[in-house]
């Protein structure tokens, strides 16, 4: 996939991008909540955190009022998703940072306790996914938690089929154009 297209893409959508994602991704607030869930930390621990294709902070939000010592990197390639996570997440500003980058290519630090990561690996090819995962484990302290939520397909050809057809008809009955969606994610 082009990531020049998919950051131009998210350059342009950043401004309508949480309105819009709930209407495309079934169950999408759910899906944060029991991101947070699996979180295996104290409430009060002092945690290193990368949120990677962090968006428009939706997730960082939720972790840094979840863990208040937590100190976040919301690492996204587009500018505008940034321009939004930092007026989103002003509250938090002394415990954010924000870092604009291809996390394919770029370095994003290292000494992280956990790494999230929500509808943004699904972007890269496989290669590109071998590689990025090497590095996300080589940046994360031992112990270290991956929790990645994203775009998958089914174990079988049949399964990824039902699956589509469940995502469009969702799409659909969420007043989106499920053919013009459905292209630009997979």
């Amino acid at each position: 996939m082009n990531l020049d297209a998919v950051r131009e893409q998210f350059e342009q959508r950043a401004f309508d991008y949480d309105g819009l994602i709930p209407r495309l991704i079934p169950r999408y607030h759910e899906q944060h909540d029991l991101i947070l869930q699996l979180i295996p930390f104290e409430t009060n621990a002092n945690i290193k955190v990368l949120d990677l294709g962090a968006g428009t902070g939706i997730l960082s939000a939720l972790i840094l009022e979840a863990f208040p010592q937590a100190k976040v990197l919301a690492f996204d390639m587009a500018e505008n998703m940034l321009k939004i996570c930092q007026t989103n997440l002003s509250a938090f500003q002394e415990r954010l940072t924000l870092q604009q980058g291809n996390f394919a290519e770029d370095d994003f630090g290292n000494g992280y306790d956990l790494v999230v990561s929500s509808l943004a690996i699904h972007h890269l090819d496989g290669a590109r996914k071998k590689t990025l995962f090497k590095k996300l484990f080589q940046s994360m302290n031992s112990g270290g938690i991956l929790l990645i939520r994203d775009i998958v397909t089914g174990g079988t050809p049949r399964l990824t089929e039902q699956y589509e057809q469940l995502w469009r008809q969702y799409m659909k009955d969420s007043g989106e154009d499920d053919k013009i969606w459905f292209q630009k994610h997979l």
